[in-house]
């Protein structure tokens, strides 16, 4: 089963890049009472971002659990952005984003009123010891733990649970940017793929 498009953790960086690019670039002239006015509100907004961007972490990110209310999540984060929002056959389902430090973001899926799926992009910083070698030794069917004695402890990056199907991913990222991820449906391995590994 494919993931819908907007759960690619490649779509958000892009989306992110984007955004960035589009707010740093300056549309016209602008008199200097603008300018002063700008400044001021740019140093107000970067002290609200700072005070923001304490609550998008790796760790609280950990803390969401699937089942948890928007409510719930709302409070360990701060209020999110709905993303996108569609109801089908009466079943609700609404998608939050947080932006964190840098390019980092965080997005909370709730269906029914409860968290379904959680993903991160650019909360941790990649320093895992990864190669073609460990990558080749970690097969289909294996647990997390088996993996995890082979290749260390992996940085969660997804996490669904829809019914009684779960489903969570986790990333090895070498300093250099070269990585690797492992899905586990039930338990066990069913997907892997590496980036850029010798």
């Amino acid at each position: 089963m494919k993931k819908p498009i907007y759960k690619k953790w490649w779509l958000w960086a892009i989306i992110v890049i984007i955004g960035i690019v589009a707010l740093s670039t300056n549309g016209g002239k602008k008199d200097e009472k603008d300018l002063a006015a700008n400044s001021t509100k740019k140093e107000s907004t970067k002290k609200e971002e700072k005070k923001e961007d304490t609550k998008i972490t790796y760790e609280n990110f950990l803390n969401i659990k699937m089942g948890d209310s928007l409510e719930n999540v709302n409070k360990l984060l701060g209020e999110g952005k709905e993303e996108t929002s569609s109801e089908i056959g009466g079943t609700k389902t609404a998608m939050y984003a947080w932006k964190g430090k840098g390019l980092s973001t965080m997005n909370v899926t709730i269906q029914n009123k409860v968290v379904t799926n959680k993903t991160q992009l650019g909360l941790k910083e990649g320093n895992a010891d990864v190669n073609m070698d460990k990558y080749n030794q970690v097969k289909e069917g294996m647990s997390y733990d088996q993996v995890k004695a082979i290749l260390g402890e992996g940085e969660l990056i997804s996490h669904s649970k829809i019914g009684k199907i779960e489903s969570i991913m986790y990333s090895w990222t070498n300093k250099g940017g070269s990585n690797m991820n492992a899905t586990f449906t039930g338990g066990k391995l069913s997907l892997k793929s590496q980036f850029n590994l010798k």
